[in-house]
């Protein structure tokens, strides 16, 4: 791999050589008995150079991408001549309080609706409505962990459908009518006392629960937020004289639930990737999107071996830039952080032995290594100290300063890893990492592989 270095011209003023002295000083730990010696202009023997370091990326698919319960079903899909044609589905029970008020006998019911609780969403032509629907499960989900390609069965006819306005950047609750036969077995069994209702374990041997589904030829995926909301809404009198109704919710809140996702991507660069935990070469360009389980690994060597070349340098300024990513519409905007984990041969995330502690790039202000009562330096962690590339929705771009961890390599033993980036946003005590983003939404990035580069600024003297 080409590293480009050029140097920076020699300094013709004290003034110049000043400044560009007190930024080497604020980047890195300079020993203060040199001090007076670098701010001397005619003893200056400092030469500054900028090295713009090209990396390559290939793509992994992450095996056993786990979905149960991550608060928000993920619904709907899109098409995309990079990653293929993509469904999410998504799976939940439901439940109710067995203390509710129950309607009466004489009580009659208004209406049964099944809501929706969206509390974001990617997609294309929102003057479109955007459709939905809910299918009876056939099968109950169990008391087991649910990974993104895992599927139920359910009935082929929804028990309730819609379509509907949606609005960029807006919380809403939607309401679909009920299947009328459904929502007359679920209000008589109420009004009868049906042992259905006595508690949720029966509830579920009479509704499994249900698949919540989108059309992936809309371009829209919404994520739909498990909680009182969501769910089925019995609206009743208890007389013909009473104006106001009531309302007897079955609910997915503390329902167990997970997310699958259907993917064919027959005739793009991504239909090579057969296997998980491999590194593919997709071309030119490498993308990477949330609940598919892609990731893109950035082979570091070129790094390496940049740093094997130096001796007695301080590092200014190093910055990995990604981009810009490739057109996107402004409703699908990518993930917003990338979480950089080591990994090795094995394309996964590396761990501490001790705990499983994630090994990832540490921030500039945090420390980047540790030495262990054996006397071994390895990767330091932290909780707050996660090192993210964070995208720039100005210049479409992702970028994070790396600048201690670039320091770090040169300056000790610690061992040079490639990197896997995850779809992510940095949180204490969320473990694994896929808890968050990247099994709570489909959002993707496509980047030419000649855009990933790390910009390195450095001092070494003469």
């Amino acid at each position: 791999m080409k590293v480009i270095t050029t140097s920076i011209q020699t300094w013709q003023a004290k003034l110049a050589g000043i400044l560009l002295i007190t930024t080497s000083f604020n980047s890195s730990c300079t020993d203060p008995s040199d001090i007076g010696l670098v701010l001397d202009p005619n003893a200056n023997q400092i030469g500054v150079f900028y090295a713009e370091i090209p990396l390559s990326a290939s793509l992994v698919s992450v095996d056993s991408l786990k979905t149960t319960n991550p608060l928000v079903l993920v619904v709907g899909g899109d098409n995309s001549d990079y990653f293929g044609r993509t469904e999410a589905i998504g799976y939940s029970r439901m439940a109710f309080s067995t203390t509710a008020t129950k309607p009466t006998t004489d009580a009659i019911l208004d209406s049964a609706r099944f809501s929706i609780s969206i509390s974001s969403l990617t997609a294309e032509d929102l003057d479109d409505a955007k459709s939905f629907s809910a299918h009876k499960l056939t099968e109950p989900i169990l008391d087991t962990a649910y990974y993104s390609f895992d599927h139920l069965s359910y009935e082929e006819v929804p028990f309730a459908s819609g379509s509907f306005m949606l609005t960029e950047n807006s919380d809403t609750i939607v309401a679909m009518n009920l299947d009328e036969t459904l929502a007359a077995d679920l209000f008589s069994k109420l009004q009868n006392e049906d042992a259905v209702f006595d508690n949720i374990f029966n509830f579920r041997d009479y509704f499994p629960g249900f698949a919540l589904k989108g059309n992936p030829d809309e371009e829209t995926t919404i994520n739909v937020l498990v909680g009182n909301d969501t769910g089925i809404k019995l609206y009743y009198r208890e007389s013909e004289e009473d104006t106001v109704s009531s309302t007897f919710t079955i609910f997915t809140a503390q329902s167990r639930h997970f997310n699958g996702v259907l993917n064919d991507p027959t005739g793009t660069p991504t239909e090579v990737i057969v296997e998980n935990d491999e590194a593919y070469d997709v071309g030119n360009l490498a993308g990477s999107k949330s609940l598919l389980g892609l990731v893109l690994r950035l082979d570091m060597e070129p790094l390496s071996n940049f740093l094997d070349t130096l001796e007695n340098a301080t590092f200014n300024q190093a910055t990995l830039v990604m981009g810009p990513t490739e057109n996107f519409a402004d409703s699908k905007l990518p993930p917003q952080s990338l979480i950089p984990y080591f990994t090795d041969e094995s394309n996964q995330i590396l761990t501490r032995e001790s705990d499983g502690a994630l090994y990832s790039i540490q921030s500039d202000v945090s420390t980047q290594v540790v030495v262990d009562e054996d006397g071994n330096v390895l990767p330091a962690v932290s909780t707050s100290g996660t090192n993210p590339l964070l995208f720039d929705s100005e210049k479409f771009i992702y970028q994070q300063s790396l600048t201690s961890y670039v320091d770090a390599l040169f300056r000790t033993d610690v061992q040079r890893y490639d990197l896997l980036l995850y779809p992510r946003t940095p949180s204490s005590g969320s473990t694994p990492p896929y808890s968050n983003d990247f099994v709570r939404s489909l959002r993707e990035y496509v980047v030419n592989q000649n855009s990933i580069k790390l910009k390195i600024y450095y001092s070494k003297m003469r």
